[in-house]
């Protein structure tokens, strides 16, 4: 039994032909199959859509419907809770993914008996910019974190994996850190990626870049290795600088001057300020955790 769980944000023109392609690759497979749609918070008819695709495939298709938008993450771990697949792919709505490539992702995981089948572009279709800031949180999540270095949200899981995640109860989630810590191995399987046809990505610049600063400082430890390493550095200068000036006054009786001393407490505030503010992110999210709030709220769910 395969479950497919698809996070739905803003989809209306394109669900039903994932829903219908998915069905239609299983029905040739011979292989049963249930989709998990969690609509997360859309502002057109996304809803609408899920509930008339419920009703087309009676039995086969659950719809979800989130109180507001929680996130792509917080989404697929809603259905986690919700799928009875001994096999789970989670997969986009919005079609940049080809849905019969999830052949690929059975044929691997058969092979490999890997926990976690990612799916890998040759090419991604994405923004220059967005590649940039992706490839630059692959770099930083692979040196500090056990995030693999390759990924994508189109993923194969078995049932061992999604069981774990299910007990992970935090407000911060960043699913593939979470499924490095809890998988017995991973393999990837290269797929296609075709460009948006319709609809705008959900995640801006101004996302992306919120998105990633919250992760990197929930996931690992690199922002106070930053601090450690600034605050050394500010010292090392700064004990130069005393150390010219010390000179100077002994050798040639220079005084010292009111700019050095304005620099050097500015520079000093601004380090003690900034330290402070990344050890008040890691404290707020302390405070989050322990307020037990839960990761999504349901709203209504049909089947």
């Amino acid at each position: 039994m395969y479950s497919v769980i698809i996070p739905v944000y803003n989809s209306e023109k394109t669900l039903e032909e994932v829903c219908t392609r998915v069905i239609d690759l299983f029905k040739d497979l011979t292989l049963p199959v249930e989709l998990i749609l969690i609509n997360d918070g859309s502002k057109d008819k996304s809803w609408d859509i899920i509930k008339q695709v419920s009703s087309l495939y009676p039995g086969q298709v659950v719809g979800i419907n989130l109180a507001r938008n929680f996130g792509q993450h917080k989404a697929l771990l809603c259905g986690f809770n919700h799928c009875s697949g001994d096999y789970i792919i989670t997969i986009d709505d919005d079609l940049q993914h080809y849905p019969e490539d999830i052949k690929c992702l059975i044929d691997e995981q058969s092979q490999t008996q890997a926990d976690v089948i990612y799916g890998i572009y040759k090419k991604k279709k994405h923004s220059f910019f967005r590649n940039i800031g992706s490839n630059m949180l692959t770099m930083i999540f692979l040196k500090f974190a056990n995030t693999p270095a390759q990924g994508s949200s189109f993923r194969l899981l078995t049932r061992h994996v999604t069981d774990m995640v299910k007990s992970y109860d935090s407000p911060f989630i960043f699913l593939d850190e979470i499924l490095a810590w809890y998988s017995r191995g991973h393999s990837f399987a290269e797929i296609r990626h075709e460009n948006r046809t319709e609809g705008e990505s959900g995640y801006n610049i101004f996302k992306l870049t919120a998105y990633t600063i919250q992760i990197i400082v929930t996931y690992t430890v690199l922002p106070l290795r930053l601090i450690t390493w600034f605050g050394l550095i500010a010292f090392i200068v700064c004990l130069f600088f005393v150390s010219f000036f010390v000179y100077q006054k002994y050798t040639v009786g220079a005084e010292l001057g009111f700019t050095a001393l304005i620099v050097s407490v500015f520079m000093s505030a601004g380090l003690i300020l900034f330290s402070l503010g990344i050890v008040g992110e890691y404290i707020s999210r302390l405070f989050v955790i322990q307020s037990n709030r839960p990761p999504f709220i349901i709203k209504e769910t049909v089947k």
